[in-house]
């Protein structure tokens, strides 16, 4: 039955706009391994060293529209559900790139940064409108040597004084737990939105919209397979 809804609205979000579809799409190369995708169920707690999260595995297989409205339906209530950057393979674990861009008051192609950070990673990226933010999540995987230099390599975008690219918190987070996480609900009223899709940047492209949540943006024509 869950099938027949996938492609449907889900309190106001079209799963196929949802992240969901990018990841699966990366992740392909896999789905007929043993390989997982690791998620978790959390409560969002401000200003806190706290991480209050409840983490699980799912086959890569399942990582697709039908099992995200599954999740989403069953979150308790104050609890949303985040995607992490570890994924299992042949018990090695390797890191989907994942970016939190610092706050709506620009866009992320106000700055020719990200740009130069797709050159340098010979990455490109799927961009989310998050409500608050954008959300970014590269193309290929990383493994956790190549994550942490990763995640380094964002702070740089940053300029001393001015426009902060990345969110910097969610950075320290992040590496202080071992693994990037984004949200994949609004399960509660701390945010405001889904997220969706709303454009994609690689080293030579830069292609932003805000938009509402029903518009469809051209998926990006250029994408480089994922390597290790």
């Amino acid at each position: 039955m869950l099938d027949n809804h996938a492609g449907n609205n889900f309190h106001g979000m079209k799963l196929s706009r949802h992240p969901v579809a990018w990841v699966a799409q990366v992740l392909a190369p896999w789905i007929d391994s043993n390989a997982q995708l690791e998620m978790s169920r959390y409560q969002y707690v401000p200003q806190s060293f706290n991480d209050h999260r409840s983490t699980f595995l799912v086959p890569i297989a399942q990582v697709n529209e039908s099992a995200l409205l599954e999740m989403l339906m069953s979150l308790d209530s104050g609890s949303e559900l985040a995607v992490h950057s570890k994924v299992f393979v042949n018990n090695e674990c390797y890191h989907i790139p994942m970016i939190d861009f610092g706050s709506k008051g620009s866009t992320p192609s106000a700055s020719e940064a990200i740009k130069e950070l797709c050159r340098y990673w010979n990455m490109g990226f799927n961009l989310y409108e998050s409500g608050r933010s954008f959300h970014g999540y590269g193309n290929r995987l990383l493994t956790n040597d190549q994550w942490l230099q990763f995640m380094g390599s964002l702070l740089l975008l940053n300029k001393p004084s001015g426009y902060k690219l990345i969110d910097e918190r969610w950075v320290g987070h992040r590496i202080m737990a071992g693994y990037s996480a984004l949200r994949w609900s609004k399960n509660t009223s701390h945010y405001k939105r889904f997220p969706v899709h709303c454009g994609f940047v690689n080293a030579e492209a830069f292609q932003v919209q805000e938009t509402d949540i029903n518009s469809i943006i051209p998926t990006p024509t250029r994408s480089i397979g994922p390597i290790f």
